[in-house]
């Protein structure tokens, strides 16, 4: 079903979301929430609307206490339950009471995934995209849901924001074969949409000549050399001219232009649409900081090559280098820390700051968040081996062999990260003073690697008496 816009909405309709926005001009918030309620339960589709309608509902939710929200969740069972019966045979009502349950509690996850459920079913795919949109905003490191919503790009045929969601999933986990091969076939797709290739015999009929269809297949596998991003940057000014204020043209051309190394620019859009949005988008703070990052990394790179051919100054230029690099860690670490400040319950950014707590010699603030990021199976084996070498630092040697035991025994395979771990926990019996079970495990690595760092030393030395 098509998706409805102001010109295409009922003219009641029109009407109550003329009176919600002004209602918003004159600061009466609750009014203009009922009338955008009404607005969407008219018009299901309507995606305008249901915008701004949950934009009122995040602000009026950041004013309200964590008892409200608790006694607000706890009435929320019973209407999901009901919901949940509804979404396949009636997929409108069932919207309708996703709808009464984000009202009271905009940041629900069980509400905003059952509201695309049923607007899938319902046959809104608009709907559905900007559900699952506002979803990732809010867990922005959920792959299954960002699956689901690159896959729902593909549906409306927006295959440059697939090839995005499925960008980001890789940047969380660059294993991931499905969004490996989602890019290129929303790459390829993409082409194929713009190129007319419907219309041809082959896709080479819709190319001027051999160069252009391998500069294609370059592109289908995402190689973006500097001239394609100038190209893309010069298309996507274009379209940003067509339409000035849409977000989203605005944060790929911050994509892009952090990705042609223009960092301040890139910072210019981004930043931009962050205080725009007020700050609700943990994504985009991410993707923020991350440009930040990228900028002392460029500077320090910067540096590092005028020292090679400058060697008559590298006392000044090793010190801006140094201070630049421990500007770069503060960062790093100001960003983590903020982010598990604000998003407690998300255990990867625990992994994370506890794995720059480590690097930066802090064991103790490393531990806290590890102890609680190995509830995160992403980062479990990982967190345990991080935490065996906290406690092996402290010299508390028991319960460093815990957590390698812990660890290895969840890989089946031998492969780098158990060799790594197995090394650890020999490394540790060592410092027990346990010469044998170190034999034992350095043993099982040589099994399969036998050039493994120095374990050829330690299983064939003689121990000292």
């Amino acid at each position: 079903m098509a998706e409805k816009t102001l010109e295409t909405i009922d003219r009641t309709v029109r009407d109550q979301f003329d009176k919600a926005r002004d209602a918003l001009d004159r600061g009466n918030v609750e009014y203009a929430i009922h009338m955008l309620m009404e607005c969407v339960s008219a018009e299901p589709n309507f995606t305008r609307g249901r915008q701004i309608l949950r934009a009122v509902q995040m602000k009026r939710a950041e004013g309200a206490g964590g008892f409200k929200r608790m006694f607000s969740a706890a009435k929320t069972t019973p209407a999901l339950t009901k919901a949940k019966m509804l979404a396949s045979k009636e997929p409108t009502e069932a919207m309708k009471v996703a709808e009464q349950i984000l009202c009271g509690d905009p940041r629900n996850a069980g509400a905003l995934l059952l509201l695309a459920e049923a607007a899938e079913n319902a046959g809104f795919p608009e709907t559905t995209t900007q559900t699952l949109e506002h979803y990732i905003k809010l867990h922005p490191r959920d792959t299954k849901i960002m699956h689901r919503l690159a896959r729902t790009y593909v549906t409306i045929e927006r295959y440059d924001l697939a090839r995005d969601m499925y960008d980001r999933i890789l940047q969380i986990n660059p294993a991931d074969f499905e969004a490996q091969k989602g890019v290129q076939d929303a790459t390829a797709h993409g082409a194929m949409q713009k190129g007319g290739w419907e219309d041809a015999e082959s896709y080479r009929d819709v190319m001027k000549d051999k160069e252009e269809a391998v500069a294609l297949e370059q592109e289908a596998r995402v190689v973006r050399a500097e001239d394609t991003i100038d190209k893309l940057i010069k298309e996507t000014i274009e379209k940003l001219a067509q339409e000035p204020d849409s977000p989203v043209i605005q944060r790929e051309l911050g994509k892009l232009y952090g990705q042609k190394g223009d960092f301040d620019t890139a910072l210019q859009y981004l930043e931009k649409i962050f205080k725009a949005e007020g700050g609700a988008d943990p994504s985009l703070e991410e993707e923020i900081a991350q440009v930040r990052v990228n900028r002392l990394k460029a500077r320090v790179d910067a540096l590092k090559k005028k020292l090679a051919g400058e060697p008559a100054k590298a006392a000044e230029l090793e010190k801006q280098i140094a201070d630049l690099e421990l500007e770069h860690d503060k960062l790093l670490l100001a960003n983590a820390e903020r982010l598990v400040e604000r998003y407690p319950n998300d255990l990867l950014y625990r992994y994370e700051l506890g794995a720059l707590y480590m690097k930066m010699g802090n064991p103790q603030g490393a531990i806290e968040q590890l102890q609680k990021s190995v509830g995160q199976p992403q980062r479990r084996v990982a967190s345990l081996n991080f935490l065996g070498q906290c406690f092996h630092k402290l010299g508390l040697y028991d319960l460093a062999a815990d957590q390698y035991t812990k660890a290895a025994e969840e890989l089946p395979t031998m492969d780098s990260l158990k060799k790594d771990i197995l090394y650890n926990l020999g490394q540790t019996y060592e410092a027990m003073g346990q010469h044998e079970k170190s034999i034992t495990e350095y043993k099982k690595i040589a099994a399969v690697d036998f050039s493994f760092r120095d374990v050829r030393d330690k299983i064939t030395r003689k121990p000292s008496k």
